[in-house]
Formats: structure tokens, C-alpha cells, sequence
């Protein structure tokens, strides 16, 4: 059965939006080459979602945390400033859904990504 969910459109854009202009500002006032190359490469990786969230297309809940290297937010990049958005994303994410609902659910049981960014499965031949 699935477990109801309802996504806060405004609040992800928003706080895709914040995430995003804060990475880019601490990777300007960052010194080390290597915090900026993991600034750099973690935009690339969650250009789609941002995206998504940005445009206010984003269709059902994704479970973010799976989808991001916890090294990442939990090491090199940290900061509060960067973490409290992070974290504020990925809870708006869960689309209502309780953290137990959340988990218990398909969207992170199957490991889905956005509906747009599916492939559909390849037909085998022969």
C-alpha cells in the first residue's frame, strides 16, 4: 500500500534555490583547491534534483540522503551554512511523510529516481 505523501512545491524550490546560491558562495571563500572540486563535482551531481525542485516538477518524495555520498555534508562540506539546507532539503523530500513512513516506503525501498530521470527498462531480443 502506498503511503500518502503531499510535496511543498514553494518551500523546495525555495530551499533548492538557497542550497544552491550557498554551495556556490562557500566554494568562492573557500581557499583549498580540493573543497572546491567537491563543491564543484556535488552541483553536477545534484543539478537534476535542484532542478527539479526548482521548477516545480518534482512528482513524488526521493529519498536524497541515499542519493548524496555522506561524506559529502557530513566531512568536507560540513558547515552549518550548507548542512542546515541540506538537511532542510532532504526533509521536504519526504513529502509530509513521517521519517518511519518515509523509510518504510517505496521511494527509498526501490532506490527510484525522479520519474524524468528513469530509464525504461531495455527489451532483450532473441
Amino acid at each position: 500500500m502506498a503511503i500518502p505523501f503531499k510535496l511543498d512545491h514553494d518551500g523546495l524550490a525555495q530551499c533548492a534555490q538557497e542550497l544552491r546560491a550557498a554551495m556556490l558562495a562557500y566554494r568562492e571563500d573557500v581557499i583549498g583547491y580540493y573543497e572546491q572540486e567537491v563543491i564543484d563535482q556535488e552541483l553536477e551531481h545534484l543539478k537534476p534534483i535542484l532542478d527539479l525542485c526548482i521548477a516545480e516538477e518534482m512528482e513524488e518524495p526521493f529519498p536524497l540522503i541515499d542519493y548524496v555520498n555522506p561524506k559529502v555534508f557530513g566531512d568536507v562540506l560540513a558547515v552549518p551554512e550548507l548542512t542546515k539546507l541540506y538537511y532542510k532539503l532532504a526533509e521536504l523530500l519526504r513529502g509530509g511523510m513521517s521519517h518511519e513512513e518515509f523509510w518504510a516506503s517505496e521511494h527509498t525501498k526501490e532506490r527510484r529516481m525522479p520519474r524524468q530521470y528513469r530509464t525504461a527498462p531495455q527489451l532483450r531480443l532473441g
